[in-house]
């Protein structure tokens, strides 16, 4: 009898030790997988943020880019959006709409490489085609006709690559950086500008949500310009990049001036019941129960920059080169 129990015990007593061994190296194995899957984001975590992380290595298309035409060609010839054509009505014919939409989209290229404006109007008239001559249409059931533009320019002795997508009246998507093509980007100049990123989205919460607010403003109401008694004619987008650059180095959009006070004025009576004294547009994120906008973000790394999702009750996609530390675009995501 006590052969038997003592045999019993020791077949108890080798399961307990076998199966501890067994869990722990499991654990351990668990704990070193975790580990790799989030190192990246370790330096990062912090439980009261609401900034996330993630990474995409595949090329994909996201919206609008996913109606992109993979043979490149136009379904009808010669169209192209009509993004001006509310501003100027009937005052002006389809040769001038054509170069008031190009000189507007060259404005955003100008700024974003820092050449002149005269430089990149030039590139285009050397090659006998604007940018709305060179737009892909595409007929979407969802969204109606979308317009497409995608280039590879080569200036001062770089290439930069420019994606633009328009609807109807709006230009939904502007991408413009400097097009490294196969080489690999500078590793520790990248985790540098992600760094960037962060403690800009950290400590700049109420510039980022009235920019988001802006955003969104100009895209419900499909307002690409604002004349100024001023300073004229205003490219709404420009200002955007403008606003973004004043964040980057730390400037309010009070103390930029950079933001013509029209365009201010206009964006602040933009909330319904708000006065536009006190700039609580609360639109586009989602209410507290302090009645302030609450938005998250997604840092998400693609293979030559960072896509910086906002979203609150509509989502703004942010274009990021970490290597060069500067926003370089932005889309708009529909959903239906």
């Amino acid at each position: 009898m006590r052969r038997t129990l003592s045999m019993i015990l020791t077949f108890l007593c080798t399961a307990i030790i076998l199966g501890a061994g067994y869990f722990v190296i499991v654990g351990s194995g668990k704990s070193v997988l975790e580990k790799e899957r989030v190192l990246e984001e370790a330096s990062y975590e912090n439980t009261s943020s609401n900034i996330f992380y993630g990474k995409i290595e595949e090329d994909i298309e996201l919206f609008p880019w996913n109606y992109y035409p993979e043979d490149g060609k136009s379904e009808i010839a010669g169209t192209y959006p009509r993004f001006q054509y509310n501003l100027f009505a009937d005052e002006i014919g389809e040769a001038e709409l054509k170069a008031g939409q190009n000189w507007y989209l060259c404005q955003l290229i100008a700024f974003r490489i820092g050449r002149p404006i005269e430089e990149i109007w030039e590139f285009y008239e050397k090659g006998q085609k604007g940018i709305m001559d060179r737009m892909v249409m595409v007929e979407s059931s969802s969204f109606g006709s979308l317009y497409f533009y995608q280039d590879i320019l080569e200036l001062g002795g770089k290439q930069y690559q420019v994606r633009i997508a328009c609807g109807g009246w709006n230009i939904i998507s502007f991408m413009c950086a400097e097009y490294s093509g196969e080489k690999k980007r500078d590793k520790k100049r990248w985790e540098e500008g992600k760094e960037k990123l962060v403690a800009v989205l950290e400590d700049s919460e109420e510039d980022m949500r009235e920019y988001f607010d802006y955003m969104n403003y100009l895209n419900n109401f499909e307002i690409t310009t604002v004349y100024s008694e001023k300073k004229g004619y205003l490219n709404m987008y420009l200002q955007s990049f403008y606003w973004l650059e004043n964040i980057m180095d730390s400037e309010s959009l009070g103390d930029s001036q950079k933001i013509p006070q029209e365009a201010v004025e206009l964006f602040q009576k933009w909330g319904e019941g708000e006065s536009a004294e006190t700039k609580e547009i609360n639109i586009g994120g989602k209410e507290t129960e302090e009645g302030v906008s609450s938005y998250s973000y997604q840092i998400i790394e693609l293979k030559d920059m960072i896509l910086l999702l906002m979203q609150g009750e509509e989502t703004l996609g942010l274009y990021y080169d970490p290597v060069d530390q500067c926003f370089c675009g932005y889309n708009y995501f529909y959903e239906y």
